[in-house]
């Protein structure tokens, strides 16, 4: 747990770095982050963004890393369906993927 509280502080403290060395502008981070450019300088200079604001900007800025979790997360999901018996029949899934198409 102790290295998972590490790395959070880590990508905190370097965020800023992390920001400007993005192909994104900053203007991009303030749209989609749904701040005011003056509150997101003051939050970038106090590293002092929300969990809620960090998650957003590590989707912008490490979207590799970002799909891979999506997955594991799908996956983990699935196994969880499968465990607990939420699961269709490969015919009833094929029978709404042709619907879904037709529609």
């Amino acid at each position: 747990m102790l290295d998972i509280v590490y790395g959070y502080q880590n990508l905190l403290q370097n965020i800023d770095r992390y920001i400007d060395d993005s192909k994104f502008k900053k203007a991009y981070f303030i749209e989609q982050l749904g701040i005011s450019r003056a509150t997101f300088y003051n939050k970038v200079k106090k590293k002092n963004f929300t969990i809620d604001e960090m998650v957003i900007l590590s989707n912008i800025l490490f979207p590799e890393e970002a799909k891979v979790f999506e997955i594991k997360e799908a996956l983990r999901a699935s196994r969880e369906d499968s465990k607990n018996g939420r699961t269709k029949a490969h015919e009833e899934v094929m029978d709404n993927v042709r619907k879904k198409l037709r529609a």
